[in-house]
C-alpha cells in the first residue's frame, strides 16, 4: 500500500510539471503577405495570415496608427507660432505692456511664485500698437504677427505665456501727465506645426485659461472676457498686474494605437483594410503569445503605396 501510494504521487507530481511545461510561453509563428505592395486609394487590401499567435495588433502606418509612435509622448520636432490682436486707449504711457514667457513658473498663480520664475519678455518679438489713430483716444487694432517661439520650449516642460501690464506713477508735479492706458487683447491664437504639416491649435483667446495675478497692486484690473481686458481705472499710482495662461505643452503627443484583430478565441487568416488617402504607408503587424510566465512577440511590417 505504501508503495502504491508513493507510486501514485510521484505520478501526480509528473502530470502537474508536465501542465506547468504547457504554460511556458514559445515565440510566435507567423506571417504576413499581401498579393501586391501598390493600390489605388478605396481599394481593399486583403492581408493574408500565417500562424496561429495568440493576439494579433494591427498599425495601418496612417497618422495616429504608426507602430514607431506607440510610447511617443512628445513629438521631437515642430513649430509653435503665437499671434494676437491688441489695442491700447485713453492715456499716454508707452511700454507699459509686455509680452513674457516661462517654462520653469510654478503654476502657482500668487504674486511670491511669479516673480520667483524665470519669465523672458519676447514682446520685441511682437508688433504693439503705441500710438492712437489721428483724431482718436485710441490706436487701430493691431495684429501682432506670427511669431516662432519654438526656441522657448523645454522638453518635458509646460510653457506659460502671459501680458505683464507695467503702470508707472503719474509725476507728483503734474498727475495729469503720463496717464496710464487701457489694454485690449482682442484675438489670441498659438498653434504647432510638424513636420507632417499636421496643425494642432494649443489654444485661442477663450480657451488659453487666462487668470489674472496682482504683483503691485492697484485700482486697475483685467476682465477675463472676450477681449481680454486691462483697465487702469485712472490709476495714479505704480501698478503690476499679469494676466498668465494655464500649462500649454506644444510638443505633448498621444501615443499611437493599434487595432486588436485577433484575440486567444479567434481563427484568422485573413484581414482587410482600405487605405483612402494617397502616401506610403508602413503597416505593422505585432503578433504576441502570452501566458502567465510571460509574452513573448514577433513584428512583421509591409510597406504599401496608395496611388
Amino acid at each position: 500500500m505504501f508503495r502504491l501510494k508513493h507510486i501514485s504521487g510521484l505520478l501526480f507530481f509528473v502530470f502537474l510539471f508536465s501542465c506547468v511545461e504547457d504554460y511556458e510561453v514559445e515565440t510566435p509563428s507567423f506571417e504576413v503577405a499581401t498579393d501586391k505592395l501598390e493600390y489605388n486609394a478605396g481599394d481593399s487590401v486583403i492581408f493574408h495570415l500565417e500562424g496561429e499567435p495568440d493576439i494579433i495588433t494591427f498599425y495601418s502606418g496612417e497618422t495616429g496608427q504608426e507602430y514607431r509612435y506607440r510610447y511617443r509622448t512628445e513629438r521631437e520636432s515642430g513649430k509653435t507660432e503665437v499671434e494676437f490682436v491688441s489695442r491700447v486707449l485713453y492715456g499716454t504711457q508707452t511700454n507699459n505692456m509686455l509680452v513674457m514667457a516661462s517654462s520653469d513658473f510654478s503654476g502657482d498663480y500668487n504674486a511670491s511664485h511669479v516673480t520667483a520664475a524665470n519669465w523672458q519678455d519676447i514682446s520685441s518679438r511682437f508688433t504693439l500698437p503705441s500710438a492712437n489713430a489721428p483724431g482718436y483716444a485710441y490706436s487701430l487694432d493691431t495684429p501682432s504677427g506670427k511669431v516662432d517661439i519654438s526656441d522657448l520650449l523645454v522638453s518635458g516642460k509646460p510653457l506659460y505665456f502671459a501680458f505683464k501690464y507695467a503702470g508707472r506713477k503719474a509725476p507728483d508735479e503734474d498727475p495729469t501727465a503720463k496717464t496710464q492706458r487701457t489694454w485690449r487683447i482682442t484675438t489670441f491664437n498659438m498653434t504647432a506645426t510638424f513636420d507632417d504639416n499636421e496643425v494642432s491649435t494649443l489654444a485661442n483667446l477663450s480657451t488659453a485659461g487666462w487668470l489674472a495675478v496682482d504683483v503691485i497692486p492697484s485700482v486697475g484690473a483685467w476682465t477675463i472676457a472676450s477681449p481680454v481686458q486691462y483697465n487702469p481705472n485712472g490709476c495714479l499710482t505704480d501698478a503690476e498686474s499679469w494676466v498668465i495662461s494655464k500649462p500649454l505643452y506644444p510638443n505633448k503627443a498621444t501615443p499611437d494605437n493599434g487595432k486588436a484583430i485577433k484575440n486567444y478565441s479567434q481563427r484568422r487568416d485573413s484581414f482587410g483594410y482600405r487605405y483612402n488617402k494617397p502616401g506610403e504607408y508602413t503597416v505593422t503587424f505585432e503578433a504576441s503569445n502570452a501566458t502567465y510566465k510571460g509574452q513573448k512577440t514577433v513584428v512583421r511590417e509591409i510597406v504599401l503605396k496608395i496611388n
